[in-house]
């Protein structure tokens, strides 16, 4: 009975707690590895990093390129329909001119 009360009594008792070893050893390593991984992970984080930067400059340089090609089909269009509307215009005014001095020519003969 004096047995079982001491086993019971040690079980309860709240003993200091010292780290073993194995756990302080164990815990070195864990944060030793975090370390190596985060550093290999930061590596290639710069390595990616840099490698995007490139993409990045040149599809600003080709979407540049794509709009100013776009720009100048614009205004080339924007030329060519003005030309269209100033040459229609012309041509409706020659047009009118040609008939007013077709009446004055047939006015002045008739």
């Amino acid at each position: 009975m004096f047995i079982a009360a001491l086993f019971t009594i040690a079980k309860t008792w709240n003993q200091p707690k010292c780290p073993l070893m194995i756990d302080c050893t164990r815990k070195i390593w864990h944060i030793y590895i975090m370390e190596y991984y985060a550093a290999i992970q930061i590596d290639e984080f710069v390595f990616f990093l840099g490698t995007w930067m490139n993409l990045v400059t040149i599809i600003l340089n080709k979407l540049t390129q794509e709009e100013k090609i776009q720009h100048n089909v614009l205004s080339l269009t924007a030329e060519i329909s003005r030309c269209c509307v100033n040459e229609l215009q012309w041509g409706s005014l020659l047009h009118n001119f040609s008939e007013t001095a077709l009446m004055v020519n047939l006015m002045l003969h008739n």
